[in-house]
């Protein structure tokens, strides 16, 4: 098996082992990526890839947030995201997409391992039975950009979602919201009580505005409110403002006798929805 690599740095492509017209469809391509530098034909690729597999929970795996993720909250370090594509032209086909944490170019040593982002935590994305073709073509792509390193695909560490990531269990009560919107609301609390009036904002174009209103009103009641660390803020905005424009956001605000009681990010549509983030009133 003969891989290929791209790097793409800033928009400029350079090419260790490019890829030739005769190259075998059963080949395999590895491209590594930058945050900013994935293509909008990739990222499709990238949905299609989790659609295709069934994979769960996939909105922490959806492009729009881990690229996003990857931005705002690389904690300095140095990111790409490695495409793992089988067979060539209309037989190519993306089998994984593997987040890796650099070593560093000038030193030239050290790992290149799995990166996860804060909050939920979940394995790469690779297609069931290419894991150990995968693992080889990206060992090889690693050796092509720093042939003195090693590639560590460690299992994922242990998920420790801080308190306004945590999502609520998926067997909670639910409370009962107009027919349009009704899907499962997976949260408790002052969310299903008497007398709360739920409001919900999906329309692409109130987001943005939504989204200010909710990081108001967790620094109000937050013990540790998210507009206090600037790339958690920036990630907030960034990742409901890309899923508007899928129309894959909603910002639900409940409200007793007039006063808000509880807020939450909702991230997907129908039963596939998860809440992101949410916060309440500690009288609530």
């Amino acid at each position: 098996m003969r891989q290929g690599l791209s790097v793409i740095e800033g928009g400029r492509l350079s090419e260790a082992d490019p890829m030739g017209a005769d190259m075998d469809p059963d080949d395999w391509r590895i491209d590594l990526r930058r945050p900013h530098a994935v293509e909008p034909v990739e990222a499709e690729a990238w949905r299609m890839l989790l659609t295709r597999i069934r994979w769960p929970e996939p909105i922490y795996a959806d492009p729009d947030y881990l690229l996003t993720a990857a931005v705002h909250q690389s904690g300095g370090r140095d990111l790409v995201f490695a495409f793992a594509w089988s067979g060539e032209g209309e037989r190519s086909r993306l089998r994984g997409v593997v987040p890796l944490a650099m070593p560093h170019g000038l030193w030239g040593n050290g790992r290149a391992q799995v990166w996860y982002p804060p909050g939920p935590v979940l394995a790469p994305t690779i297609e069931p039975g290419c894991l150990d073709e995968v693992e080889t073509a990206l060992r090889a792509a690693i050796r092509a950009v720093h042939p003195r390193s090693t590639l560590v695909l460690m299992p994922p560490p242990a998920a420790s979602a801080s308190e306004g990531e945590r999502t609520a269990p998926r067997d909670s009560v639910t409370r009962a919201i107009p027919a349009r919107d009704r899907v499962g609301v997976r949260l408790t609390g002052p969310w299903i009580r008497d007398g709360v009036e739920i409001e919900r904002i999906t329309e692409p174009r109130r987001i943005r505005d939504a989204v200010e209103a909710y990081l108001s009103f967790d620094a109000q009641v937050s013990g540790s409110p998210i507009v206090r660390d600037p790339s958690a803020s920036s990630m907030v905005r960034v990742v409901t403002r890309r899923f508007a424009q899928r129309r894959q956001t909603s910002v639900d605000f409940a409200r007793k006798d007039g006063i808000l009681v509880a807020a939450a990010l909702r991230l997907g549509t129908g039963a596939g929805s998860i809440v992101w983030r949410q916060a309440e009133t500690r009288a609530a």
